[in-house]
């Protein structure tokens, strides 16, 4: 429509836009004026033929149809709509709702940052830029679309997403934990930005089960060492490699970066492992026993030891865990062998052989003695030997118990009566 109360200097009308929708309306100027005579109230156009007037149509046409597309667009996301919001968003004023995916990527590259800091390790990173893709997936899947606004994630979409964790990637228990609070830790995120004021969290619960850990006896491991590998070279390195982590706790990220330089000698002559834990930059102090000692000396001219100054030539990991199943099965275990199994045997033959846990902790290079205690699965063997000074002390002493006074009656409980209104008599 024109506004002919505002008639510029050539006596042309302003047109404007007038947006009505349920009685409300809003009004936005074009800044495109047009002569009193050329304009066709009913089309809402110029009616005049010169190129001037037809560029001025299809610039209406054009706005109109902007107009309809911004309507289309409100509503598939489910916005408010009025003529208010309609002007704002034609006017690039309206603030456009944060997705859902692209703030889990801007926080992964926080989480990116915190990695190179070594604030936290290479895994947690992959985990975080995995559940990010898994999210994507399960949009697809679910709702046919790769991203969502922030604030339309509903309390049952977090729970269609846990078992799409369960069922469609096969997650345990507590790797979809995992990936659910990295998805809670954006919500958070969001709603502190106030990107979202509905918590979809609320009321939801999700607890990690404790972890089985798997660990060799003394006698398995002493199988492990007499197998004779003299003449499978490539086991042989996986076999001595399994065994000094046995000896001295370290997980495969750190007996794979073991230098020879992280082993020294005090004033004493003991030896000593003295290594910052790749996941945790925590300290470990290991003193050297005879066993991985002598790995330790049968690998020091190895070419590959000597090229990185390593202790041991560590292959990678996949390829240990698929050796360590041939030689379980040549040592007659039935157990699933794999690197980190090691380190538990470690932990755990430690305090079974009465190393207190404090201790243990400082070698593992543990933040925390509640992770150790993780490990403390005692043997039915080392409580008995914790219980020989009490039985020592106690079963000598000289006790007289004497026999009940008469033979024991059985005794019979009498019937209680019955609870309830008594039945009314006729």
């Amino acid at each position: 429509m024109v506004r002919r109360s505002r008639p510029n200097k050539e006596g042309e009308f302003p047109i404007l836009l007038r947006i009505t929708m349920n009685g409300q309306r809003a009004e936005v100027y074009t800044n495109r004026y047009v002569a009193p005579n050329n304009w066709d109230a009913s089309k809402g156009q110029s009616k005049g033929k010169t190129k001037k007037d037809l560029e001025l149509n299809r610039y209406l046409d054009t706005i109109r149809t902007k107009i309809c597309e911004i309507h289309n667009q409100l509503v598939m996301r489910d916005e408010m709509v009025n003529p208010d919001t309609l002007k704002k968003a034609f006017l690039g004023k309206l603030q456009k709702p944060t997705m859902l995916c692209e703030a889990f990527r801007e926080l992964n590259k926080k989480v990116k940052d915190r990695n190179e800091r070594g604030d936290i390790c290479e895994g947690t990173r992959l985990r975080w830029e995995r559940c990010v893709k898994y999210l994507e997936e399960f949009l697809i899947d679910k709702h046919d679309v790769k991203d969502i606004p922030m604030n339309k994630l509903t309390s049952g979409m977090v729970d269609d997403f846990e078992h799409f964790l369960r069922i469609k990637k096969g997650c345990a228990n507590n790797a979809a934990v995992r990936y659910i609070r990295y998805l809670k830790s954006v919500i958070r995120t969001g709603i502190a930005n106030k990107w979202i004021e509905d918590d979809p969290f609320v009321g939801k619960r999700y607890v990690r089960t404790k972890p089985k850990r798997e660990k060799l006896t003394e006698a398995e491991l002493q199988r492990i060492i007499e197998l004779d590998l003299s003449e499978l070279p490539r086991l042989d390195l996986v076999r001595d490699t399994f065994v000094f982590c046995c000896f001295t706790g370290l997980a495969f990220a750190d007996i794979s970066t073991l230098k020879r330089e992280h082993v020294v000698t005090d004033d004493k002559g003991e030896m000593w492992i003295r290594k910052a834990r790749e996941k945790t930059d925590e300290m470990s102090v290991i003193p050297m026993l005879e066993i991985p000692r002598r790995l330790m000396e049968k690998y020091r001219s190895h070419p590959r030891a000597v090229e990185k100054d390593a202790v041991i030539p560590v292959i990678s990991n996949q390829r240990m865990n698929s050796y360590l199943d041939e030689i379980a099965s040549k040592a007659e275990i039935k157990k699933h062998l794999t690197t980190h199994i090691a380190r538990h045997t470690f932990a755990t033959m430690s305090l079974n052989n009465h190393v207190p846990i404090e201790t243990v902790s400082k070698m593992l290079g543990h933040k925390d003695i509640a992770t150790t205690q993780i490990y403390a699965t005692m043997l039915d063997q080392t409580v008995s030997e914790d219980m020989g000074r009490m039985r020592d002390k106690f079963d000598s002493l000289k006790v007289d118990i004497k026999p009940l006074p008469e033979k024991p009656t059985t005794f019979e409980r009498p019937p209680q009566p019955k609870r309830g209104r008594p039945k009314k008599t006729k």
